[in-house]
């Protein structure tokens, strides 16, 4: 059986070496606040827009919009050698997602995602 960082890997197309690369580089320091929530901001204002894909958009119904975003540019920063206000806010609850390995998985479609707003 196939390990979820193993299946993220196979369907983003993305090597876990090439992946996990990112934890060289302080992405922080080099990109700054405000491309993070920049970032979430533009996701999260195309996930509410989405007409098309109700089934994706269903799956933040119980989450307001300032709230998702606030939540995912803290998330990035963190993980991405800004300062810890994901679980300054949050506490333990960032740390037991990193221990079971879904950061794993989001780290892939945040590589993604990274690398299609740098290009663009």
């Amino acid at each position: 059986m196939q390990s979820l960082q193993e299946k993220a890997s196979e369907w983003s197309g993305v090597d876990s070496a090439d992946a996990f690369a990112i934890d060289n580089t302080n992405l922080f320091q080099k990109l700054g606040l405000q491309t993070f929530i920049n970032l979430s901001t533009n996701f999260y204002n195309r996930v509410y827009d989405d007409e098309e894909e109700e089934w994706f958009r269903s799956i933040f119904v119980n989450s307001k919009k300032e709230e998702a975003i606030q939540n995912q540019y803290e998330f990035f920063v963190q993980r991405m050698g800004g300062p810890p206000l994901y679980s300054q806010r949050k506490g333990m609850f960032f740390q037991v997602y990193k221990i079971f390995g879904f950061c794993g998985f989001i780290f892939f479609l945040i590589y993604k995602l990274l690398i299609f707003f740098i290009i663009i």
